[in-house]
């Protein structure tokens, strides 16, 4: 497990356990807000899935965010996690400027 304090707008693999109650699987994650017992973060999906949310966000710079493959974040779909399900699988890495922007303004929209 990492030791590294998340930090805002980095891409890490976070816990998600299923609802039936019996395993979990790692998923990319945008963490929003870190505070020491837990985090706010957005999940990210493959670009491929099919479903589009109102404030789906396509990830310009996916690349270099370390994600393996193109990705939208889920503005829509924000949750708070614990601490111990953010960084078991490890840092991803960090979205660009570009990509961080337009998240804001999303975000804004969000919560006018």
């Amino acid at each position: 497990m990492s030791e590294r304090i998340p930090q805002p707008w980095e891409v890490w693999h976070a816990r998600f356990d299923f609802s039936e109650g019996h395993g979990y699987k790692f998923r990319p994650v945008i963490v929003l807000a870190a505070k020491p017992d837990g985090s706010l973060v957005a999940m990210v999906t493959g670009a491929a899935n099919k479903l589009s949310l109102e404030h789906d966000y396509p990830i310009r710079e996916w690349e270099a965010a370390g994600l393996d493959k193109p990705s939208i974040a889920r503005l829509d779909r924000i949750a708070e996690i614990p601490a111990g399900y953010l960084g078991s699988a490890g840092r991803i890495g960090r979205l660009a400027d570009v990509d961080i922007a337009a998240i804001k303004t999303v975000l804004a929209e969000i919560t006018r």
